[in-house]
């Protein structure tokens, strides 16, 4: 009887150490996309909306957020329309003292991250997305040099 119980607490034991673990790991990736980084380190030092063209041109169809951890900006494009939908969906990123770094591809909620070495340099972005029927809704460049590390 005793042996029984003690393979049962074992087992019992190791199932509550699994549920533990499982959802640890249900929180970190919960966290880790709801944190706001979309894969950036550093802290959130800008946002930026970018309207659509044509039918679009009074739609804001993504919202950029920068991040800065010292010496890199890192940002993401996160869409505004056609949420859940993959779609083509690019961002680039520039500075003054790296080569401009792009992320496009077919997305459902956002492009990047993108990171450029920025330290002592602004950044300055465009933003590029169509529709799910492949027309080109936003090719939106943000020139004002920004997040000047």
């Amino acid at each position: 009887m005793t042996m029984r119980k003690s393979g049962l607490k074992r087992r019992l034991a190791g199932v509550g150490t699994s549920a533990v673990l499982a959802a640890g790991l249900v929180t970190g990736i919960s966290g880790t996309a709801h944190a706001g980084g979309y894969g950036c380190n550093g802290t959130q030092v800008y946002s930026q909306d970018f309207m659509g063209e044509g039918a679009y041109t009074n739609t804001v169809v993504a919202t950029v957020y920068g991040y800065w951890d010292g010496s890199h900006n890192c940002e993401v494009a996160v869409k505004r329309v056609f949420v859940g939908q993959s779609t083509r969906t690019g961002i680039t990123l520039w500075s003054n003292v790296d080569s401009p770094k792009d992320d496009t591809g077919y997305y459902s909620s956002y492009a990047g991250p993108v990171s450029v070495y920025a330290a002592g340099s602004c950044v300055w972005e465009e933003v590029d997305m169509w529709d799910p029927a492949g027309n080109e809704i936003a090719q939106s460049y943000n020139y004002q040099p920004h997040n000047c590390g």
